[in-house]
């Protein structure tokens, strides 16, 4: 028979694993911030107490990779109408100097400079040339179109990935919320055991020393009570990891003692299956594929227009002058070039080539990631629904635990039952309880998961 709190130890592993799988993606971070209002709370030597609210709270503000993303969110949208305003050209400020091995005309030569005669020309061999240069595009085969509306669905992306960070991080809250309350019930429920193995080895104390119990049941019960209290010294190890774990997730410092409200016995009024829609396709992962099939096909028009002409325009004004020279020379002109692609080695074709792959590749990308959230859908409608079936038998198990340990301790206070079976019964209720910890825990992160998948509240 599986001793309880070996149950416990399986029910804190799977626990504490999950709660550690959660948060890889968190990495390290500079949290100097926090980490001073966290010296302060440990200055005073108080424990910090989040409510499951308070907590999802925090962590939405001050999660380090829900801030990441905010950033990259907003450089993605600076990008965008950086693109955007790349259509207007391009105004810039020129100058240069040159020492010449010989005295040359400062400026182009032009037949009105030629009218006063060819000595009459402004040379210098010591040239300062200094003016402004404009450039726009006029056309250029789509492809200045079609790239402002790539890094503007990039922006859309970037969004879209945000929205579904800021839903995980709730999700690895609330799913470390509710294994801390756990692990806090598990150690609460051996306490209880101790506690009775603790009063039935001071009876046995007694009735040893008057003959009435053998030597071998005093033992038995010291060997069991020692291994509860091994196994609530471990569970005490696992909360501290998992309770780090937690604050790491609002951005607060690991090292602080933290306290979480007790669990309670969650509602499932409004958690029926027919309350649930039958799928899910539209979340931020699907419209960030979305967005990034859209882009690849704007990215196949880009590489098109490499194969058009293009058509630039162009203007500029310049002030010539030499340091031997009194005079300074003005020019301005304006330009229109075409530009015919003709030979490239075949490159051009080639790129139309790879952008297509790229465009067929988030194609199915977005195929990839409708199946994923339709799968995780149906796996997460599934866990609920066990959840509640499990919660339902482990309330039930723990009310028939309980009667069998009262009547077991009764009956071996009598004589008629043996110490086996009244630890049996303490390591049934024991179990019980935890199990039912792990249910109520593993029945708020069903619902969670649902929330999550949907990005919605689709339960309370």
């Amino acid at each position: 028979m599986k001793k309880p709190w070996r149950e416990i130890k399986e029910m804190k592993a799977r626990f504490c694993e999950l709660a550690l799988g959660l948060c890889v993606f968190f990495g390290p971070w500079a949290a100097d911030k926090v980490c001073a209002q966290a010296a302060s709370s440990q200055g005073n030597g108080l424990a910090l107490h989040l409510t499951l609210a308070q907590a999802i709270e925090e962590a939405l503000k001050a999660n380090p990779s829900l801030k990441a993303r905010g950033h990259q969110s907003r450089a993605a949208e600076s990008e965008a109408k950086a693109a955007d305003r790349s259509r207007w050209g391009a105004l810039n400020a020129v100058g240069s100097y040159s020492y010449l091995n010989d005295d040359q005309i400062i400026r182009p030569m032009s037949s009105e400079l030629m009218a006063n005669g060819i000595l009459g020309a402004p040379w210098d061999r010591s040239q300062a040339h200094y003016g402004l240069s404009y450039e726009i595009p006029l056309y250029l085969g789509g492809r200045l179109h079609n790239q402002i509306q790539i890094a503007k669905l990039e922006a859309k992306r970037s969004a879209e990935l945000h929205e579904g960070t800021r839903w995980q991080v709730r999700f690895n809250v609330v799913s470390l919320y509710s294994s801390l309350q756990a692990l806090e019930q598990a150690a609460l429920a051996l306490d209880g055991q101790i506690a009775a193995l603790t009063q039935t080895r001071t009876n046995l104390d007694q009735m040893v020393s008057i003959g009435k119990r053998p030597e071998v049941d005093r033992l038995k019960v010291i060997e069991e009570l020692e291994a509860a209290r091994a196994s609530h010294a471990s569970l005490g190890a696992d909360r501290r990891k998992v309770a780090s774990l937690l604050l790491s997730v609002v951005g607060r410092d690991p090292a602080i003692e933290l306290e979480v409200d007790p669990q309670t016995a969650p509602s499932m009024a409004a958690t029926s299956g027919s309350a649930l829609p039958l799928t899910v396709d539209d979340n931020s992962a699907i419209r960030a594929a979305k967005l990034a099939a859209e882009q690849a096909a704007r990215g196949v028009k880009v590489a098109r227009s490499d194969l058009l002409p293009r058509v630039i325009a162009s203007a500029n004004v310049f002030e010539h002058t030499g340091t031997r020279t009194d005079r300074d020379e003005e020019t301005w002109g304006a330009t229109v070039s075409v530009v015919l692609p003709l030979f490239e080695g075949g490159s051009r074709l080639l790129r139309v080539s790879a952008a297509r792959a790229r465009q067929a590749a988030a194609e199915e990308a977005l195929r990839q990631a409708q199946l994923q959230t339709l799968a995780a859908w149906q796996d997460a409608v599934a866990k609920l629904e066990a959840a509640q079936t499990n919660l339902a038998a482990a309330a039930a198990r723990v009310t028939a635990a309980a009667e069998a340990a009262r009547i077991e301790q009764v009956r071996y206070d009598t004589g008629s039952s043996t110490i086996e079976d009244l630890l049996r019964a303490r390591y049934r209720e024991q179990a019980a309880r935890a199990a039912l910890a792990t249910a109520r825990a593993d029945f708020v992160i069903s619902a969670e998961r649902i929330n999550t998948i949907a990005e919605k509240e689709i339960l309370p």
